[in-house]
């Protein structure tokens, strides 16, 4: 008797949101041992079953950070933010996300807690190891002026909550593009015995769909809060270009206040032309956006990450 992997099942698991993402998943880790297929055996265990601290995680599983900082100056204690921006290499780059490793179950069981308990934190996050606070003292202090010598005491890279609720229906859509792919391609009944005549260049084939659907790894597929999704990473600000930059602004979705406020802070703040950093007002406008964007305040596009808002503020001080 011909083995058969029913596709059209697995369709009917995915677009079926009262089902869990598990049911589809061990489904299609089941066809890749059929298929003897590693990449899609591998990427399957791992969301079900959650990803390692050394796996590269999917951008679909990752938000953008901020980090929460408990400071002592002198017998005071402060709590403050301290962008991510202003880490230095490598460390901006490290602690820019926030990444969800858990399995998809947990994932979204803690989707369901948050959208039945409000009244929670609405914010996870992860702490810092005590021996890294370090990296964390020097742009604390350029940040947090004070008369007297400021510590970090404490440290959390954080974001919004709402990266849980919204990743099951992220892989759903990434699952579905990938499963009509190989539907199209294949059938939606697939014959094992016929589909492993030729297993090497078919397994490349949902290979090349994979990486074309679900680690697609680039900025769009970043979880974010917002509904504007023009985002344009190329953009380019000419020098003392106001106007331009403004209306940059506005096609990110950016509110009016939050543009005047910028516009005021680079007329009245220079940046340090040598080091190609922004001043500090300026970071403490971008960190104040990216916290708006990671709650959910205002119409912020999606995608819209410190970086690009560093980047198009620099372009009108022609800094490289």
């Amino acid at each position: 008797m011909k083995k058969i992997f029913p596709l059209q099942e697995v369709i009917e698991d995915i677009i079926n949101t009262d089902k869990s993402l598990s049911s589809s998943l061990m489904r299609l880790n089941y066809f890749g041992k059929l298929i003897n297929n590693e990449e899609l055996i591998n990427y399957t265990n791992k969301e079900l079953n959650g990803y390692g601290s050394n796996d590269e995680v999917p951008n679909y599983r990752k938000s953008l950070g901020k980090i929460r900082i408990e400071m002592q100056a002198y017998i005071h204690k402060h709590h403050g933010v301290l962008p991510v921006s202003m880490l230095k290499e490598p460390y901006n780059e490290i602690y820019k996300y926030v990444k969800v490793r858990e399995g998809i179950s947990s994932i979204e069981q803690l989707g369901k807690e948050a959208i039945s308990n409000e009244q929670t934190n609405k914010e996870i996050g992860t702490e810092f190891p005590m021996e890294l606070l370090s990296i964390l003292q020097e742009p604390a202090r350029k940040l947090y002026k004070s008369d007297v010598r400021v510590d970090v005491v404490g440290a959390t890279l954080s974001t919004s909550k709402s990266v849980i609720v919204e990743m099951p229906n992220a892989i759903r859509t990434k699952l579905l593009d990938f499963v009509m792919k190989i539907a199209e391609e294949f059938g939606y009944d697939i014959e094992i015995e016929t589909f492993n005549k030729s297993q090497g260049n078919n397994n490349q084939t949902i290979n090349t769909y994979m990486s074309t659907t679900i680690n697609n790894n680039g900025d769009g597929n970043l979880i974010n809060t917002g509904n504007h999704n023009n985002i344009d990473n190329k953009v380019h600000i000419n020098k003392g270009d106001l106007k331009n930059l403004k209306e940059e602004l506005r096609n990110h979705g950016i509110d009016e206040v939050d543009i005047q406020e910028i516009s005021t802070i680079i007329a009245e703040e220079q940046p340090n032309l040598e080091s190609g950093r922004l001043g500090i007002r300026a970071n403490e406008w971008i960190a104040n956006i990216i916290n708006k964007s990671l709650n959910g305040v205002g119409k912020i596009g999606t995608g819209v990450t410190a970086n690009l808002l560093a980047s198009l503020i620099k372009g009108y001080f022609d800094i490289v």
